[in-house]
């Protein structure tokens, strides 16, 4: 749960807040990692601990997809999971692999917000209560260029409409804005690769000499898969291996610049600019761009 003040905003999947990585706070903003799993339908939680009118705005890939009101003696928090389509249907937020073209018609597609669920806290005005039903066009996606965001992995798509109890409407003016927190969304193994969550779980150790293997259970992993059966997940494992060849070549880098003896900094050379800790990875030809 992402915190600031008396606001606060996380994310679950099947009822179950995602972990968060990398936690930073800047003013008035807070951001963080989170991981996220293709086909996974995800619900945006909202809560505000106030007496002012705060209307709340959620937006997925830079696109606005709804929100809710707070305050003001109404409810303290809300769910955002969906688009609604009228009063009484929704499609449900959820996550799915980019669609990656080698079409060079898409090259300079703006997709510098793909990635990322922003929230923003508002102090507002009611102006209308009870209004009619406005579409918020929340677009599907779209194609992304291969060479644009390979190592983003996913973006945010929609469900089959449902239908859902029906909603009631206002229309609020904001003054003020009192906080934003950011999600960025990754694979697993993305964020892995590129130090932002723990590694995962070692395998059982191997039996030692004279010690027979355990038998295999009945639900072993079966190789002879159909070729359709596991193109799915091809480029979310290429993602995670170049993400993680990066990090270790810049690591192999850094480790013979220091072993290197006799090394100095002539006068008036330039400095060699350190590498940074962050979220966010520099580019360079050998560094996969998380943003």
């Amino acid at each position: 749960m992402l915190t600031l003040g008396d606001f606060s905003a996380w994310i679950t999947v099947d009822d179950v807040p995602l972990q968060e990585y990398d936690t930073k706070i800047k003013d008035s903003e807070i951001a963080c990692w989170v991981p996220s799993e293709a086909g996974k339908n995800f619900t945006v939680k909202l809560k505000a601990k106030t007496n002012l009118c705060v209307p709340s705005y959620v937006y997925l890939d830079g696109k606005h997809a709804g929100g809710g009101i707070l305050g003001l003696g109404r409810v303290a928090e809300a769910d955002v999971s969906g688009t609604y389509t009228s009063s009484t249907s929704q499609k449900p937020f959820m996550f799915s692999r980019l669609d990656l073209t080698d079409d060079d018609a898409y090259l300079d597609t703006n997709h510098t917000q793909i990635g990322e669920i922003k929230v923003l806290f508002y102090e507002g005005v009611i102006e209308a209560e009870n209004t009619d039903f406005q579409s918020y066009n929340f677009e599907e996606p779209g194609k992304v260029h291969e060479r644009s965001k390979k190592a983003i992995g996913h973006q945010v798509g929609l469900g089959t409409e449902k239908q859902v109890t029906r909603q009631k409407f206002s229309r609020c003016r904001r003054l003020r804005i009192l906080a934003t927190m950011i999600f960025r969304y990754r694979p697993i193994d993305i964020l892995r690769a590129n130090g932002l969550a723990p590694p995962a779980p070692k395998p059982p150790a191997e039996p030692q000499v004279g010690e027979k293997r355990p038998a295999p259970p009945e639900d072993a992993l079966d190789l002879t898969l159909l070729d359709d059966e596991t193109d799915g997940d091809d480029e979310e494992e290429v993602a995670a291996l170049e993400a993680r060849l990066a990090a270790i070549r810049n690591k192999r880098r850094r480790m013979k610049v220091k072993s290197e003896p006799g090394v100095k900094t002539e006068p008036g050379s330039p400095p060699i600019k350190k590498e940074k800790k962050s979220g966010q990875v520099a580019q360079s030809s050998d560094v996969i761009d998380l943003t």
